[in-house]
């Protein structure tokens, strides 16, 4: 049986810190990139700020929500499997996660 095929996976989840010894993930947001093991925390930031996380290895970017406001955001590198350069994983992940945030505010909206 071919497992990818029969249960296959996304690209990128969002990891649910809630189980048995209560929500261990509070107020974080920390997404997997299944193919290449990457675990990449989210942390909205001012422009002024991105210095303060120089010495990790980070993807700065924005995305434009709903309401046409810019949001600023960094991917923070957490860990990897991969041995590849990473460039790639959080331009993705940046669109991902923009897109994600679109999606959650309209389902707000429709609430």
């Amino acid at each position: 049986m071919d497992i990818k095929k029969k249960f296959p996976l996304p690209e990128f989840v969002l990891l649910d810190g809630e189980n048995h010894l209560g929500e261990q993930l509070l107020e974080r947001t920390v997404v997997l990139h299944i193919p290449t093991a990457t675990l990449l925390e989210v942390v909205s930031v001012e422009p002024s700020e991105v210095a303060t996380y120089k010495e990790l290895k980070h993807f700065p970017f924005v995305f434009t929500n709903i309401d046409g406001d810019d949001e600023h955001h960094l991917l923070i590198l957490q860990k990897t499997g991969s041995e590849k350069d990473l460039e790639d994983v959080f331009s993705k992940a940046a669109q991902w996660y923009g897109n994600y945030c679109n999606w959650l505010d309209e389902e707000v909206d429709h609430l």
